[in-house]
């Protein structure tokens, strides 16, 4: 069973214990609840209510920890790029700096003896250009369905969000973190931001229109966060 406790899907099992357990997993803040058979769904809403801002202020800090990139970008470690993990290959050379994809291979062209900070700039502003490629016209085909009109958009890194709504200025911002996810996650995202021009809160019209607008929505959230339904 899945609760929705403010935007947050909850994973509840009942089990034979006599006390509710629950657990948050890293790296996407993944939230699950095992309760005893006697429990009512009311009862296990209610107590997780409770438990609300806890909930969230846990989830925030391990997520945190997971959205960031790895410390070192050097030959042979994996780099994802659209739901897809590429080896990563530099290439040292005096030409100009670039982000080349060949097969299952991402080169990484830079000047010798850069530094990671210059690396990780290189690739940040690769993602940027391909995410910028693909936006205009994935934000066109969602607002003709959703029937709204965004303002502003834009693409920044941020640690514990995917995506932003400024629902007076309908301006958006999207995670450019969501590069390196299958792309129906960049889409779900969108969505989600879309939806709350009409409906700023997570409430039960919230999801209603979610789920008018992209029934496989909850599927499209389990992928985001690395996990099946």
């Amino acid at each position: 069973m899945i609760i929705e406790l403010d935007g947050i899907s909850i994973e509840v099992t009942r089990k034979k214990i006599k006390n509710m357990h629950l657990r948050i997993y890293p790296p996407d803040g993944l939230v699950k609840v095992s309760v005893p058979f006697k429990f009512s769904d009311q009862l296990i809403r209610q107590t997780l209510q409770t438990k609300g801002t806890w909930i969230h202020t846990q989830r925030e800090r391990i997520r945190s920890r997971s959205i960031i990139e790895s410390d070192e970008l050097e030959t042979g470690v994996t780099v994802p790029f659209q739901g897809k993990q590429y080896l990563f290959v530099i290439q040292e050379h005096h030409g100009p700096v670039q982000i080349k994809i060949n097969d299952e291979l991402m080169y990484c062209y830079i000047q010798p003896n850069s530094s990671h900070e210059q690396k990780q700039k290189l690739l940040d502003n690769w993602y940027r250009y391909r995410m910028q490629l693909l936006l205009p016209d994935l934000i066109q085909q969602w607002e003709s369905i959703v029937g709204v009109k965004v303002s502003q958009w834009g693409i920044k890194k941020m640690k514990t969000r995917w995506g932003s709504c400024n629902t007076k200025a309908a301006r958006i911002w999207l995670n450019l973190n969501l590069i390196k996810k299958p792309q129906i996650c960049m889409e779900y995202v969108l969505v989600h931001e879309l939806v709350h021009l009409l409906e700023p809160s997570h409430n039960k019209r919230f999801y209603q229109l979610m789920s008018k607008f992209m029934p496989e929505w909850r599927q499209y959230e389990f992928l985001l966060e690395g996990r099946a339904l």
